[in-house]
């Protein structure tokens, strides 16, 4: 106990410590290799079930992270099925974790894949929560606990690539989707990528 408020008033984000964090009315195992939800993401999912709860069939999420949001969406009824994607290892084991958990196996898969290179047929949703903040110039605007102590390949894109990163991700969406896109990003780019 004495040694878990060393690490929380170090800056240890507390779901990391307690192992959980609290998402759209369900529990998920989170660790220091994905990022933990935060409310943002939630009312994302929370538009997401109220607009598409029984619309789309398929569904897919670049970036799975611990799998909050496809899991979330498949749980609410958003999609018959649904893909996870990450290029990280250790957050697919996270998000394995999670899909056994909420007893969604026969609903998700989770693919390593870097943005949608591994991916193969149509959606008729593609949701994502990409590396959005440029690793230089932001980062000053990146809480310290948050730069420390969770997955820089999940929080920052290098500044000379950030451009071409969202170029090349769009381009890989419209090839795979049939229906509906959304994502989040940054409040400083949302301009520019929406342009792309």
């Amino acid at each position: 106990r004495q040694k878990l408020e060393e690490q929380f008033l170090k800056g240890t984000p507390l779901a990391t410590l307690m192992g959980f964090s609290e998402f759209y009315h369900n529990r998920y195992f989170v660790d220091g290799h994905v990022l933990i939800p935060r409310p943002e993401t939630e009312y994302m999912v929370d538009l997401l079930v109220n607009e598409f709860k029984g619309k789309a069939q398929r569904i897919l999420d670049v970036g799975t992270g611990s799998g909050v949001i496809l899991l979330s969406l498949l749980n609410a009824g958003v999609g018959k099925n649904g893909v996870g994607v990450d290029i990280s290892d250790e957050a697919l084991r996270v998000a394995k974790i999670n899909t056994q958990r909420l007893r969604l196996k026969h609903k998700a898969t989770l693919i390593k894949s870097d943005r949608l290179t591994q991916v193969e047929g149509l959606f008729d949703l593609i949701v994502s929560n990409p590396p959005y903040i440029k690793a230089s110039s932001h980062r000053n605007l990146v809480h310290n606990s948050v730069d420390k102590h969770e997955p820089h390949t999940a929080l920052y894109l290098p500044d000379d690539y950030y451009v071409l990163w969202f170029e090349d991700f769009f381009q890989e969406v419209r090839s795979h989707l049939s229906g509906t896109f959304m994502m989040e990003g940054h409040e400083l780019e949302l301009d520019e990528q929406a342009l792309m």
